[in-house]
């Protein structure tokens, strides 16, 4: 078996550890708070999909500061939920952000709330896609912080 001398042992350890650093990430976050959101109402984001071998799971995010008294009585509410492709053409639904599950991080101010959108997203066409979201909260969800979304890749089993 092969000895290698320490200076030898660090560079091949750095090296090694630079190389697995510079891959992208499989998840990319992106927020948008409520103060930064258009002067319309929208939250928008840029999602890259890319990457053609790839599926995508997107999750929204959000934090809403409202006691568990008040948020006992609030109602799940509507988000619109508008894709636009590289070339421009539109896809919109309206989905329900629910407010009724178990919130993540709560205390008694607050609560944190993780929703899957969709899993294992194909695009129709690979680029940079627009991400425009309505969030239609208004009186029923006091303390609406703002909107956040996760996009996961997810490679086929032996591809990087």
């Amino acid at each position: 078996m092969a000895r290698f001398s320490p200076v030898t042992a660090f560079v091949l350890a750095f090296l090694t550890a630079a190389a697995v650093s510079c891959a992208r990430p499989d998840s990319v976050e992106q927020y948008v708070g409520i103060d930064q959101r258009e002067p319309n109402g929208l939250y928008r984001y840029s999602i890259n999909f890319s990457d053609t071998l790839a599926t995508y799971d997107i999750t929204f995010y959000s934090r809403i500061d409202a006691g568990r008294q008040r948020m006992a009585v609030a109602k799940d509410f509507p988000i619109m939920v508008t894709w636009t492709s590289p070339s421009g053409q539109s896809y919109r639904e309206n989905v329900y952000f629910v407010v009724h599950d178990e919130a993540r991080g709560s205390n008694y101010y607050s609560s944190q709330y993780r929703k899957v959108y969709r899993t294992g997203l194909v695009p129709v066409e690979p680029g940079v896609w627009d991400l425009t979201v309505y969030v239609n909260s208004g009186k029923d969800v006091p303390g609406f912080r703002g909107l956040g979304v996760i996009c996961k890749k997810n490679l086929p089993h032996g591809t990087r």
